[in-house]
């Protein structure tokens, strides 16, 4: 394969996943901004970049790597290209397959049909033009880049994507008569702007807590953010998604009521946004989360990858790295008192039926080395049922090369026996150790004031 080939075709993944604005179906009207858009069915399949050279047929999936078999549809491009009188073309499309029972393509469909040779049930929907003939296709507006491809290829096994231009109204329209009321994945809706609206509907995922965080300031007695996982069908759980959006104050108090007798000891650390880790909790708690989409690759075509964790009455234990997705705009729908933490309620196959995760191997994270604790410093004040506590601790993972841990951790303890909420915990992480000490005595300084006095030994 020519190497510009492979270049070509990572290039133009990373340039069309970072030009999407993704936009609940519900939020149309809303969302879009203008009135001549060019909208799209999207096809659920793999993207392709066709290179045509001199009667010769190159296909190229966003990884860079070409596809091997000779597909019917394949030939195809290659005559109407030939019929078309070019003699270089580049092209993006869509592999995709029709092999599902109620008609509609399915991304994991396109390897099933190729390990079963079923090359006949294959077909390629053009939806860009990079160049013809050696020049880059230029165009002021979509709709006449689909003029370009429906000249250029509407044969049996190659079509562009089914589209037409239309208005506000009219994109709302087309996408409740195939999305709402069809089977359709969702619309990819063109403008003057220069990036792409990809309207979908929402996903709901059931999810069980794992992990939570506390706001600050006046939300301090609530959960800023939850970890949420599935679980598969050995009863490992799988980190899914983290997200604080959703939630009502009351329902954000009430849930930090709960979860803070619920703490449990864990080898495995994450955070939030604030780089705040969360507090690790027995996974009793079911809630329903909705998302727009999701994705097992980055843009370059690397596996996203998700921690998988064991539970037991000891608390969580790290298993292996492995294959998982990322979840767009994830929101807090309502809690499932309904279901509990089991390989039904809260299975994995709710994410993978709609996004297959990448078929990258998974990374064990067993027999990592121990951690070594670098610091620990006890405060004291008061006695008895005024007795107040406060400990800093500092250690280094020894697991940063694993790629999965920071290599060092602060945690501090607050225990106040006269306050209504005893016991705060925070936990901070770095790949600095002169940060972490610095996190450290920046906490000292906040929070060691006169009458305080340290304990040594």
């Amino acid at each position: 394969m020519n190497n510009e080939f492979e270049t070509t075709a990572k290039s133009y993944k990373r340039k069309v996943a970072g030009g999407f604005m993704l936009v609940d179906g519900a939020k149309i009207n809303e969302k879009l901004a203008g009135e001549d858009f060019f909208a799209t069915q999207k096809v659920d399949g793999e993207m392709q970049i066709l290179f045509y050279r001199d009667g010769a047929v190159c296909s190229v999936g966003s990884h860079g790597t070409e596809l091997q078999e000779k597909l019917p549809c394949l030939d195809e491009f290659g005559s109407l290209c030939k019929k078309a009188g070019l003699k270089s073309a580049t092209v993006a499309a869509e592999l995709y397959a029709k092999i599902s029972v109620d008609g509609r393509e399915r991304v994991h469909d396109v390897k099933s049909a190729i390990a079963d040779k079923k090359f006949d049930k294959l077909f390629l929907a053009p939806f860009d033009i990079i160049d013809l003939n050696g020049e880059a296709f230029q165009a002021d507006h979509y709709k006449n880049v689909h003029a370009k491809l429906s000249e250029l290829f509407s044969g049996t096994l190659v079509s562009p994507v089914k589209g037409k231009a239309t208005d506000k109204g009219g994109v709302e329209a087309m996408y409740k008569e195939l999305c709402v009321d069809g089977s359709a994945e969702g619309l990819v809706v063109h403008c003057e702007q220069p990036f792409v609206y990809k309207i979908k509907p929402r996903h709901t995922i059931d999810c069980v807590i794992v992990g939570y965080t506390m706001g600050e300031d006046m939300h301090a007695n609530m959960v800023r953010d939850i970890l949420t996982a599935v679980m598969d069908e050995d009863g490992k759980l799988h980190q899914f998604a983290a997200t604080g959006t959703g939630f009502t104050d009351a329902q954000r108090s009430d849930l930090f009521a709960k979860l803070q007798n619920m703490h449990v000891p864990s080898e495995y650390i994450a955070t939030d946004s604030r780089n705040v880790a969360f507090q690790m909790v027995k996974p009793e708690i079911v809630v329903e989360l909705s998302v727009i989409d999701f994705s097992a690759e980055n843009s370059k075509g690397e596996p996203k990858m998700s921690m998988t964790l064991s539970y037991t009455e000891q608390g969580y234990s790290v298993v292996a790295q492995t294959p998982g997705v990322s979840a767009y705009t994830p929101v807090f729908e309502r809690f499932r008192d309904d279901k509990t933490c089991n390989t039904v309620d809260v299975r994995i196959s709710q994410i993978t039926d709609i996004c297959p995760f990448s078929t990258a191997k998974s990374v064990s994270l067993t027999g990592l080395p121990k951690s070594v604790m670098l610091s620990r410093r006890i405060f004291t004040k008061g006695e008895g049922a005024k007795l107040m506590i406060q400990k800093y601790v500092v250690w280094k993972t020894n697991k940063e090369d694993s790629g999965c841990f920071p290599a060092y951790v602060f945690h501090y303890t607050d225990l106040s026996l006269g306050r209504k909420d005893y016991l705060k915990r925070d936990i901070r992480v770095s790949n600095s150790k002169e940060q972490i000490f610095q996190l450290m005595e920046q906490f000292i300084a906040d929070n060691v004031k006169k009458g305080w006095e340290e304990k040594v030994g």
